[in-house]
This record gives C-alpha cells, sequence and structure tokens, in this order.
C-alpha cells in the first residue's frame, strides 16, 4: 500500500489573544443601539414617502396612512431579516452556545497547514495530559467530538487529510496518546482492515477508537482487534465518549508535550 512522503508538524502556534480593553462581543453589542435607531429612522422616512404618495393617489387620509403604516412595517422586518442573516452568516461553525463564544478563541489554535485544527485542554496547568489525534472531516459533528475531548483534558488535533495526520503520528508516536478515526472519512469498513494494518506498523502502542455508522459496527468488532482497538457507534453522547476514552486508554497520559 502505498504511502505519500509528509513532512511532521508538531508544534501549533498559539492564538493570538485580542489586544486589551477590544472585545468584539462587546463592540458587536454596542453597534446593536446605532443599528436599531437607523433602521426606526429610515423606517419613518419611508412611511412619510408613502404616505404623500398614497394620499396624492388616493385621495383618502385613511388609506394613506394605513398604506404607509404597512410599509413602515414590512421595512422593518427587512431590515430585521436582513441583520439576522448576516449574524448569522458571520457566526463561526462551532458547537458552542452563542454565550459561550468568548471561551472559543482562548481554546482553538489556527495551524498550518489549513488541514490541521487543534484544542487546548479547557483547564490550564494541567501536568499530564493526553494528546488525542483525529482523523475526521473537519464538520460540525468532528469539531463537537475535539470539543467535548478538550472539556476532558484532552490536547486533540484534528485533521481532514488522513494521510498527513499517520505521517505525523508515525514519525513520532511517543507523543500522542489516542488516535481516533472516522471509519467514513477513510472510505468506509472495507478499508478499515488494511488501514489499521498500516497504522500498527508505526503505531503499534497507541490505542486507536473507530468512529463507525451503527449499522457497520457488527461488522467491525468481528474483524477489528480488540486488544488497543475499540468501535464506538455513531452518534454516541459524550458519556460514551468519555468512557471509551478511558476503557481504552486508562493510564497512557502523557507528561507535558
Amino acid at each position: 500500500m502505498s504511502k505519500k512522503v509528509v513532512k511532521p508538524r508538531f508544534d501549533a502556534s498559539p492564538h493570538i489573544a485580542p489586544e486589551r480593553g477590544r472585545n468584539p462581543l462587546r463592540a458587536e453589542k454596542r453597534s446593536k443601539p446605532g443599528f436599531a435607531l437607523t433602521a426606526v429612522l429610515s423606517s419613518v422616512v419611508i412611511a412619510l414617502a408613502v404616505f404623500g404618495a398614497a394620499f396624492f393617489t388616493l385621495s383618502s387620509l385613511w388609506w394613506a396612512i394605513l398604506v404607509a403604516y404597512a410599509a413602515q412595517v414590512s421595512f422593518m422586518l427587512v431590515m430585521l431579516g436582513g441583520y439576522y442573516a448576516v449574524r448569522t452568516a458571520q457566526e463561526p461553525q462551532s458547537p458552542y452556545d452563542t454565550e459561550r463564544w468568548e471561551g472559543i478563541n482562548d481554546r482553538v489554535i489556527d495551524t498550518e497547514p489549513p488541514v490541521w485544527l487543534s484544542y487546548q485542554p479547557r483547564m490550564e496547568g494541567l501536568n499530564r495530559v493526553r494528546r488525542v489525534a483525529v482523523s475526521a472531516a473537519n464538520d460540525r459533528n468532528s469539531r463537537k467530538c475535539c470539543e467535548w475531548l478538550a472539556e476532558y483534558e484532552c490536547e486533540v488535533h484534528l485533521c481532514s487529510d488522513h494521510d498527513t495526520l499517520i505521517g505525523d503520528l508515525i514519525a513520532r508516536p511517543e507523543r500522542w496518546s489516542l488516535l481516533i478515526v472516522d471509519v467514513d472519512h477513510i472510505g468506509g469498513s472495507e478499508a478499515v482492515p488494511r488501514e489499521l494494518e498500516y497504522i500498527r506498523s508505526g503505531l503499534a502502542r497507541v490505542p486507536v477508537i473507530l468512529m463507525s455508522s451503527r449499522a457497520e459496527k457488527e461488522t467491525l468488532d468481528a474483524l477489528v482487534p480488540r486488544k488497543q482497538n475499540m468501535v464506538l457507534a455513531k452518534p454516541f453522547f459524550r458519556k460514551c465518549l468519555f468512557t471509551a476514552v478511558e476503557t481504552l486508554n486508562p493510564a497512557t497520559a502523557q507528561d507535558g508535550h
């Protein structure tokens, strides 16, 4: 089985914190009253213009007032819809709730090449930290899994390029505590035996968790050796993930990095 040669990359550049006194959330909150005032004043101008045109056309005061009011309400709804559409487009694709947005900048590290996304443990100053590699597509479910692991005192590195990830792990396997592989990401259950054999050729002591669909779990349980390997059916709850980590990897937390 041919594998492309990759250059190991381990050290992630730390996230640069925002300047003191500059909080993007607070700045956003300050901008909301300005937008509301602008929208109200604009709607009043629109209503007056429509009122004048309607009164001139219909020659009825009440009809003109009704048309102007409808135009003002419609304008306000359009402005409100546009505002929330822009807000939604600007929000990061993260499993965190909006009120927990401030915590993301402290934990997510942008790395090079772009296929990497790293997460620091939620608790700082830990003496023993599991260093976990996750081979999966960079989608919402994968990032949620990584966030859970980071909350579980793990340093997590998500990589959407499987060959790049395995190349990094094989180069220095002693630095890793656990490998998690999304079976769908590597071509399905048919590719698991061959891929697991290749992984074990360079990562003999690193436990592996295979995330698969429930339909494939029974098949994989029969194919995958149970020693240092485990199959976890998707979707799973946070507790199931933590239990799998503890069952498979009870005493391999690395001291330092």
